[in-house]
């Protein structure tokens, strides 16, 4: 039973690694639903607006000119690849914005990844699910 068990761990791993696992948007729940693009949207406009207003016309720029310019044939955005300045204050930006995560919790979502989403190597699962624990309940 324990080789079937580790079997399926790594059965589940591989998968992930193979595919990438899922977004952590993914593991917000109430009532048995996901929570929806509109609320996750409202979550980011409402810490959106915490940023200075310098920063966030800028990032408003920036956000718009990274959307708009797209992405190349090989996969890579076309402001990472030719903008790479502009790129790196982008994502200095996006990093000032606060979590979502309490404003998901404050519209009444639950964050409930399984186990093997949160030891999944293929990203920071685990200091994601560590960070939201305190909204499991």
């Amino acid at each position: 039973m324990k080789v079937l068990l580790v079997l399926l761990v790594f059965l589940l791993n591989g998968c992930y690694l193979a595919n990438g696992s899922p977004n952590s948007t993914e593991f917000w729940v109430k009532d048995g639903k996901r929570i929806s693009y509109e609320e996750k949207q409202f979550c980011f406009e409402k810490n959106k607006s915490k940023l200075k207003k310098k920063d966030k016309e800028r990032f408003e720029y920036l956000k718009n000119r990274y959307e708009r310019l797209g992405y190349s044939n090989d996969g890579f955005s076309i402001m990472r690849t030719e903008y790479p300045n502009e790129y790196q204050e982008y994502l200095y930006l996006s990093g000032l914005i606060p979590s979502n995560a309490h404003c998901y919790y404050e519209l009444g979502y639950k964050f409930r990844p399984p186990i093997y989403w949160c030891l999944a190597q293929d990203g920071d699962n685990t200091k994601i699910c560590t960070e939201n624990m305190k909204y499991r309940n």
